[in-house]
């Protein structure tokens, strides 16, 4: 169908985010890839490396290049598969956005790390001790911490599916970020039906 077609009903935005989480290395824990946001909502805030999906780009191809633009991470260097969609109202206060998320287990954390484009900063961060995070991030970190200890990745180093878990059970509660508003009603469609 060629032109535009458009919806009487509200539609969400998309984005994708990256849970990228080093292997354990000798006496370093596994690590967990953040970024620094360098503007609002969460200015100055800790997050995944993310962002919104580009028109007539695939989630997958989204990912991989928010992933780099933010971290300067080789994509190549990264197996990235996708966790799940994150989308409930108010998990975002610039409007109604669902996110995809990814994740990935990485050998090292020497993945060449720098923050680029709006990122502000980007560091490894203990799992077990991460900052408060942006947005419910700290839900989406929960279930990816979850769906990687799944993985055979991390049956394959002995008692990192144990510390994946631990890490997640940390998290429980609440995902709201510091001063932002819990979930609200969702947006009330006002013609029949789906």
């Amino acid at each position: 169908m060629a032109g535009n077609f458009t919806y009487e009903y509200p539609r969400p935005a998309v984005t994708v985010d990256a849970l990228i989480v080093s292997k354990p290395n000798g006496s370093t824990p596994p690590q967990l890839l953040l970024i620094k946001r360098k503007h609002p909502p969460f200015k100055d805030g800790w997050a995944l490396p993310g962002g919104f999906v580009d028109e007539g780009e695939g989630l997958d191809t989204a990912a991989a290049r928010e992933l780099q633009e933010e971290t300067s991470v080789d994509p190549s260097s990264v197996s990235l598969s996708q966790v799940g969609a994150f989308g409930d109202p108010g998990r975002d206060p610039r409007g109604w956005t669902i996110t995809v998320a990814y994740a990935a287990l990485v050998p090292t954390t020497n993945l060449g790390v720098k923050a680029a484009d709006d990122a502000k900063d980007a560091r490894w961060f203990d799992i077990s001790a991460l900052p408060a995070l942006a947005f419910d991030h700290k839900l989406v970190v929960r279930s990816s911490l979850r769906h990687l200890a799944k993985q055979p990745a991390a049956a394959s180093v002995a008692g990192l599916a144990a510390l994946l878990e631990a890490a997640a059970e940390k998290l429980e509660g609440p995902w709201q970020a510091d001063g932002q508003a819990g979930p609200h009603d969702a947006p009330k469609r006002t013609k029949g039906g789906l």
